[in-house]
């Protein structure tokens, strides 16, 4: 058994602080298993994790790196047809709430449990608060020794205020908030919410929050946008309540995924690469930028009226982008379909396979493409990459129409 640094919060002069065996502890945190070395020599010093099962590898690696964990505790959401009135079904959630916390409790990465993760989307909110403090309850019993905190789907015009009166075993209010991160502070004093909390994800704008085509594809902001992005959150919503009510963030994600692209949340690329958005936070947490920074992709644009073509058209495509450090730059151009697997709350979504043989030639930073001959919707995607592990991204979505009948 490891042996246990203690976790507590101290409110003192307005303001609260989370000590570490005794120490200010200041969450420079990312959401995400992977890539922990990079983190570390980024400057982060804390992960998330959405769940406790299986979670005993990378717990020993995090504390071997010096880093710490929020543990995540998942709990079920009725929109996955989850039934918080049926006694059985929330008695074998409960069980497993208290297997994680008996099991993991005595680890030295620990730093705080999450109960839950935006349980409440999709579903009814005071039932989702009754099973998040049914589950701190159990966690606080088990475990004085660190904070719990529930974690949600932003704040919209009451749930802080309805968290702290439904669920007193929570110490901590978990903030999952893109376009709205910024404002988060003061949204939350017109809530009267007054003790600490944690910005658990943020990121680019969520692309139920960005502009859509006519047909109802997202446009997602380029690497550039977001690395401005990342770092307007961080500086409002999280250093301007440090010290204060805020101990720290979570940036999202600290990986690669599929949602909605393959490019939208994650702060790495597929192959490893780091977007921007990894030097924004280093910037952040560190006050100095990395030795070599990833490219900037400020603009993709093609020349499409109305970003509709006819089946095989071709078109220009151009794209600006920059390097802090004019390197050497391999620029890809692929086509890929619309996602069809479009879920919600960042549910899993099926990898987006490449359309083949449908960039004619590229050069810099333009590229001539043909349409696919099958009608639908589609994304052209651009990537530049440095040679030193850094890459940027962008993409604009298209629509193919069908032929026109004479």
């Amino acid at each position: 058994m490891h042996t246990q640094p203690t976790v507590e919060l101290v409110h003192t002069n307005s303001a609260w602080t989370l000590l570490r065996d005794g120490q200010p502890y200041q969450i420079r945190g990312a959401a995400g298993k992977d890539y922990l070395e990079e983190l570390v020599a980024s400057g982060g010093n804390s992960i998330r994790t959405w769940d406790a099962v299986g979670i005993d590898e990378l717990l020993d690696e995090a504390h071997r790196l010096g880093l710490t964990v929020t543990v995540g505790i998942w709990l079920e959401h009725e929109r996955h047809g989850y039934d918080y009135d049926e006694p059985q079904i929330r008695a074998r959630q409960l069980a497993k709430v208290r297997r994680c916390v008996r099991k993991y409790r005595d680890h030295p990465a620990v730093l705080m449990w999450a109960l839950g993760n935006e349980v409440e989307l999709g579903g009814d909110l005071d039932k989702a608060l009754r099973a998040i403090e049914e589950a701190a309850a159990i966690a606080k019993q088990l475990d004085p020794h660190h904070p719990t905190m529930a974690v949600l789907a932003e704040i919209g015009e009451d749930k802080a205020r309805r968290l702290r009166q439904a669920c007193p075993s929570i110490d901590v209010l978990g903030i999952n908030s893109y376009g709205g991160a910024a404002s988060v502070p003061e949204r939350l004093r017109e809530q009267g919410w007054t003790e600490p909390y944690v910005l658990t994800e943020f990121g680019p704008l969520g692309h139920w929050e960005t502009g859509h085509t006519a047909w109802g594809a997202p446009f997602e902001p380029t690497s550039a946008e977001k690395f401005e992005m990342y770092t307007r959150s961080q500086r409002l919503g999280v250093e301007a309540e440090m010290p204060g009510r805020c101990l720290g963030s979570y940036a999202f994600l600290w990986g690669s995924k599929v949602e909605t692209t393959p490019t939208w949340f994650g702060m790495f690329l597929d192959t490893g690469e780091r977007t921007p958005t990894v030097d924004a936070m280093q910037i952040l947490w560190t006050g100095k930028p990395p030795e070599n920074r990833a490219p900037l992709v400020h603009r993709l644009s093609i020349d499409l009226d109305g970003l509709t073509a006819e089946p095989g058209e071709v078109f220009n495509a151009r794209a600006e982008f920059e390097d802090p450090e004019a390197d050497e730059l391999h620029m890809q151009w692929v086509v890929r379909p619309e996602q069809s697997d479009r879920k919600s709350g960042g549910d899993a979504e099926r990898t987006i396979p490449d359309l083949p043989g449908l960039i004619l030639d590229a050069s810099s930073g333009s590229a001539k493409v043909r349409a696919p001959l099958e009608p639908g919707a589609y994304r052209l995607y651009f990537s530049v990459h440095d040679g030193h592990g850094g890459a940027g991204t962008a993409n604009i979505p298209f629509l193919v129409k069908p032929p026109s009948v004479e």
